[in-house]
């Protein structure tokens, strides 16, 4: 560790050299397998610099989580590949399949899956601000008629959908296409589905 870590005007960097230096540690260890200690060591800081940032270790999952869930979603809705298709119903299964495929693949991503992170991974889905402000856009875009809370409460159902198929996967590709066609994509497409 430096005594200069937060010198030369770096500060504004802190969070994300430390969101860096965890990704590491998740791909090694696992998510349940990663202390505080064990970051700030592999961040280059003391414990003090990752409290400052960090109130605790949900703090922090918090935060990787929307990070990543950002550039995520940012990565795979940018590709033209997922916008190709016309229909919109299509449009979309093609960037719900791409998502999932995208975080299976990628390994600091695939590793928060695993069965020893489900519990984790369920809390996170109901305490990021940012997936949950990133889900609601999302669903406002395909249904302008809901109302704010609505919408939200909807983009919260889409991220356990999302969580459920990366959790416990379908038999395949084609059996998830099948099953966001049939049980989530209504809920998106037709206005007539209400939600309270």
């Amino acid at each position: 560790m430096t005594g200069d870590w937060l010198a030369d005007g770096r500060a504004e960097l802190a969070s994300e050299r430390i969101l860096d230096a965890v990704r590491a540690l998740f791909i090694d260890k696992g998510v349940s397998g990663v202390g505080m200690a064990e970051v700030a060591e592999a961040a280059g800081c003391s414990r003090a610099t990752l409290y400052r940032y960090f109130d605790n270790r949900q703090a922090l999952y918090v935060a990787f989580a929307g990070r990543e869930a950002r550039q995520v979603v940012e990565r795979v809705w940018r590709d033209p590949a997922v916008s190709a298709a016309t229909d919109p119903g299509e449009q979309l299964l093609d960037g719900f399949t791409a998502l999932i495929a995208e975080v299976r693949k990628t390994p600091h991503l695939a590793v928060w899956f695993a069965p020893a992170n489900a519990g984790i991974v369920a809390q996170l889905s109901n305490s990021s601000e940012v997936v949950d402000a990133l889900a609601t856009d999302f669903v406002s875009g395909f249904r302008p008629d809901l109302s704010a809370p609505a919408a939200r409460r909807l983009g919260q159902w889409f991220v356990r959908v999302m969580v459920s198929l990366l959790t416990l996967p379908g038999a395949g590709e084609d059996e998830e296409r099948m099953l966001l066609r049939n049980f989530a994509l209504p809920f998106l497409l037709d206005q007539r589905t209400t939600i309270e």
